[in-house]
C-alpha cells in the first residue's frame, strides 16, 4: 500500500468537526491522519465526527492513530464519534475490541458461523 491511496477531508462547523477518511489507511497514511486530527483538535469543537464510510482498508498502524486520537479527544474533553465503518474496517474494529472504545458509532457485526 502507498500513502497516495489514502486521503482525508475536513469539514468544520461552529462546534463540530467532520473528518472523512477515504482509501486505504496504512503506515504511509498515518502522518497525514495525525495532521488532520491535530488540525481538528486545535479548534474548539464539542465533537469530532470521524466518517469511515470511504475507508476500505486499515492496518494496525492506522488503528493505532485512531486510538491515539480517541485518547487525545478524551483528554481535551472532545467527543470522538465514529460513523460508517464497514467491510474490513468494521471487522478490524470488532476483532480488536476497538468497537467498544467507539461505542455507539461502530455497528456490531453479526456472529459468524464456521
Amino acid at each position: 500500500m502507498t500513502g497516495s491511496l489514502f486521503h482525508t477531508s475536513t469539514a468544520l462547523d461552529a462546534h463540530v468537526a467532520g473528518l472523512r477518511l477515504v482509501g486505504a489507511l496504512d503506515l504511509d497514511g498515518t502522518a497525514q491522519l495525525r495532521a488532520a486530527f491535530a488540525d481538528c483538535f486545535t479548534r474548539p469543537n464539542d465533537c469530532v465526527v470521524l466518517d469511515l464510510s470511504g475507508l476500505r482498508f486499515c492496518d494496525c498502524a492506522g488503528l493505532g492513530v485512531l486510538l491515539e486520537a480517541k485518547a487525545t479527544a478524551d483528554s481535551i474533553g472532545t467527543e470522538l464519534c465514529v460513523e460508517g465503518a464497514c467491510g474490513q474496517v468494521a471487522r478490524l474494529l470488532a476483532l480488536t475490541g476497538v468497537d467498544e472504545v467507539f461505542a455507539g458509532g461502530v455497528p456490531r457485526l453479526p456472529p459468524r458461523t464456521v
